[in-house]
Parts: structure tokens; sequence; C-alpha cells
């Protein structure tokens, strides 16, 4: 491969790799969810109570290890924990589950961590142990590597896996709990 060749494959390489950094991570396609106020309420409830009732606390603070990911039915989880509750009480209250997809990424502080997102007719919106809002994922400050996707996982380069990945091109390929030191602050 020639130098310019080489310098082309490189920049096409970065524009790639900023694009998938600030695009959505696309899953299948869901059951459309027609946003009432009462649905919003159902959100906004759920999310409220889970983020006041669940103390958090991490993998290793309660089972001695990373990337436990369960209901909290001690009472104590981290973000992934926080999420699981959610999806489970808005199943519960009717929403479809394949309108209720579980995104992992990093905060604006670099930390990793994983949210609910909703996803209705009239838009996405996270439920996030970080706040008690209901927002749009651009809106959270988040940026996100993988979503749930039926059984499995869709990465940000729509590689479909069986755990969530950071899979940007420049990086190589990792299950997340494996991209770096810093654990889910959940």
């Amino acid at each position: 491969m020639t130098f310019t060749a080489r310098a082309f494959a490189g920049t096409l390489l970065l524009v790639t790799a900023v694009a998938l950094h600030s695009a959505p991570v696309a899953a299948k396609p869901v059951a459309q969810v027609s946003l009432t106020p009462q649905r919003m309420a159902e959100l906004q409830h759920v999310n409220s109570y889970v983020n006041n009732t669940i103390v958090e606390v991490s993998d290793m603070q309660q089972y001695g290890r990373e990337d436990v990911w369960t209901l909290p039915t001690s009472g104590k989880g981290d973000c992934e924990d926080f999420a699981l509750l959610k999806r489970k009480l808005l199943i519960q209250r009717g929403w479809p589950a394949s309108s209720l997809s579980i995104s992992v990424g990093m905060t604006s502080q670099g930390e990793p961590h994983a949210v609910l997102i909703a996803t209705t007719a009239s838009g996405e919106y996270v439920l996030d142990n970080l706040t008690s809002s209901i927002l749009s994922p651009s809106q959270t400050g988040h940026v996100f590597h993988s979503r749930q996707s039926g059984r499995g996982w869709i990465s940000a380069s729509g590689e479909r896996t069986s755990e969530p990945t950071v899979d940007f091109p420049i990086a190589r390929r990792m299950p997340l709990a494996q991209a770096g030191p810093r654990r889910p602050r959940g």
C-alpha cells in the first residue's frame, strides 16, 4: 500500500471512529409504544422509585468480583442492576420488552456506565441511576458503545455479540468489562 493510500485509509478510519463515537447504537426494531402522559409518568415513577430505593454499591463490594448482572434483590446494586430492575418493573406495567433495552458506554466523566433506554414512537428516553430526570440519549452526555438487542448485543459498528463490547475501529476488540481499569460507577 502506498503512503497516500495509507494516509487516506487512516483518515477514513479516524472519520469512521468519530462518527461511530457520536452516533447512537441501533438495535432490533421495537414495538411502537405511544408516549402518552401516563406512559411518561410511568417512566418517571419507575426511575425515581428505583433510584431512591436501591443503594448504589459496586459488584466488587457486594459480590467480591466484577460484572455481576442481576436484579438487586438485596436492595443494593450498581448501574446495570438498576437498569435491570427498571426494565422488570416497566414490563410488569405492560411495556413491551422489545421497547426496553440496556445500553452501555461511558459517562461524560469517562466512567463505564449502563442505563435503560425506553423506545417510543416519540423517541428514546434514558432511565439513569445518576439522575431522576428522563432524558433523550443525546441529553445525557453519555457515549453509548453497545445496546441490548434481543438475546444479544449490538455494538456501535453493528457487530452482534453475546456481551457488551467497545469496538471502535481504532481499538482492539474486547468486552466492555476488559476495556480498562475503571468499573461501572453504577
